[in-house]
């Protein structure tokens, strides 16, 4: 069954609202604030919510030669739990993916700190705040960091034998890619199927709150179904998920 798209949503929240008929979210001022009600209920879901869904690998950004150590996460994707980068030796050698582990800024700094700026095998680069760090430049990072710029991700090295800079092709990371709902008619929201009917209520509720007399005590016992139904279907994924990997302990995402 195909997941229904923004005009299907707002159709039916019209047609509860007693509103007029539209084929399009831009026939009426009114099917255009219930589409950006439920755009609204949408971003409010995606970023409240640990949705799986929405986890992927993706490549970082490189920067280039002048801050060669450096490299930016993609746009919209955050709460990165881990970051991999090719550390071959040779140009033609076999692919070697190893995780590159995170350090807090303040022992970060104070490892490159104990570097030694006018050895041949470390460089010193400005970041774009006027900080100095001291990089390796003989071989590929094995730490990162982020401490500037929300987007910027520091490494303490790279192989200038084989790379100007940190290439994006020689990158992984795992993480959350937060995705976007367009106002247009045949836009689908990016949930599972499973989160379809809160999406509906939630949005249903808003919009009788903002625009009609208030949510009615029918509406607002289908919002609260609904909620009920996803944290129970949460509960039972997680226990899943658990109980085929083994213990949770603790570790956190980065970025």
């Amino acid at each position: 069954m195909a997941k229904e798209t923004l005009l299907d949503i707002v159709q039916d929240i019209l047609s509860d609202a007693d509103g007029d008929e539209v084929n399009s979210i831009s026939n009426t001022i009114e099917s255009d604030q219930c589409a950006r009600v439920v755009r609204t209920v949408f971003n409010n879901m995606v970023d409240g919510s640990e949705i799986m869904h929405h986890k992927t690998i993706l490549q970082l950004n490189a920067t280039g030669v002048s801050t060669p150590n450096v490299m930016t996460r993609p746009e919209g994707f955050y709460d990165i739990e881990w970051i991999q980068y090719n550390r071959k030796t040779t140009a033609g050698g076999d692919q070697s993916y190893d995780e590159i582990h995170y350090m807090d800024p303040e022992r970060f700094m104070n490892f490159t700190s104990s570097r030694t700026a006018s050895d041949s095998e470390v460089d010193e680069v400005t970041l774009d705040s006027g900080h100095k760090v001291l990089v390796m430049n003989e071989r590929a990072p094995t730490y990162y960091t982020m401490f500037e710029d929300y987007d910027d991700i520091i490494f303490d090295a790279y192989d200038s034998d084989l790379e100007t800079n940190l290439q994006a092709s020689k990158s992984l990371a795992f993480g959350k890619l937060k995705p976007t709902l367009a106002l247009s008619d045949g836009a689908t929201p990016d949930l599972p199927k499973n989160l379809f009917n809160q999406l509906k209520n939630e949005a249903r509720a808003l919009y009788f709150d903002l625009y009609k007399d208030g949510v009615t005590s029918e509406i607002d016992r289908l919002r609260r179904r609904s909620e009920v139904h996803v944290q129970r279907d949460r509960h039972v994924l997680k226990y899943g998920e658990r109980s085929r990997t083994g213990p949770d302990y603790g570790r956190k995402p980065r970025g």
